[in-house]
């Protein structure tokens, strides 16, 4: 057979091999159910702009769903609301959730999406607000978000919590001083302290938590079937292998 002729079935058969594959991703689109996507609000990585979902979360999750075939927009809601609907609707993303051992078997966990560390804060003018340890916290008033991994975590070790609907109003407490700390993600302090309308300083670290550091997930309940979790998983990971997720999830400045 002549050299020319092989190398045109050969680029036909190619050819052939991409369109059968494209129409294999879109039919496999096509069996999955609609999906829904949500978050609450985490600046500067989840933001709110004129009643809409903003800022690099958002971004990620219109790239994701676009590759799946399932856009959709990203829902922003209180924590208990977001993940309530997450662990009991099925076909749920929700977005930038902490893995945590009492979590572990409550949801498929996607793939990991951002470093997360906490800090504890009390304000500028309190010097005497100080802790050598995790224990030291009990003799002050702390204030956390209901269900929030952080609460979670300083309930299990016999901390108090004054209890909040969203961190915004934890931030509100701690500035008109009817607690005398919060723990926080130091960007996302910083930035809700500016949008309170103080400076950024206005709340100063005292006390790290390292139990805390950890990454941040994309998840969906257990309700969720598998061809869902694996289709997303997969356009999560080939993201990651391309830089995709590292480039999107750059934070809003904060300083």
């Amino acid at each position: 057979m002549p050299v020319s002729l092989l190398c045109r079935l050969c680029a036909i058969g190619f050819s052939a091999a991409i369109l059968v594959a494209g129409f294999g991703s879109v039919a496999a689109a096509a069996d999955l159910p609609q999906v829904g996507y949500v978050a609450t609000r985490f600046p500067p990585y989840t933001l709110v702009q004129d009643g809409r979902a903003a800022g690099p979360t958002a971004d990620l999750i219109a790239a994701l769903a676009e590759r799946v075939g399932r856009p959709a927009p990203l829902a922003i809601l209180p924590l208990a609301r977001a993940l309530a609907e997450a662990e009991n609707e099925p076909n749920t993303l929700i977005a930038l959730i902490a893995r945590t051992a009492a979590r572990e078997n409550q949801f498929h966990w996607v793939c990991p999406v951002l470093n997360y560390d906490v800090m504890v804060f009390r304000r500028h003018d309190r010097p005497d607000v100080t802790a050598a340890s995790l224990a030291d916290l009990a003799r002050w008033r702390i204030a956390g978000v209901h269900l929030d991994v952080k609460t979670e975590y300083l309930l299990r070790n016999g901390i108090p919590v004054v209890e909040t609907a969203d961190e915004d109003a934890a931030a509100r407490q701690l500035l008109h001083g009817r607690v005398d700390a919060m723990p926080a993600h130091p960007a996302s302090l910083r930035l809700r302290l500016r949008e309170l309308g103080e400076r950024s300083d206005a709340a100063i670290a005292f006390l790290p938590l390292p139990d805390l550091t950890s990454r941040l997930y994309l998840a969906f309940g257990k309700a969720t079937g598998p061809s869902v979790v694996a289709a997303f998983a997969a356009a999560c990971e080939a993201m990651q292998a391309g830089g995709e997720i590292d480039r999107l999830m750059r934070p809003v400045e904060t300083n």
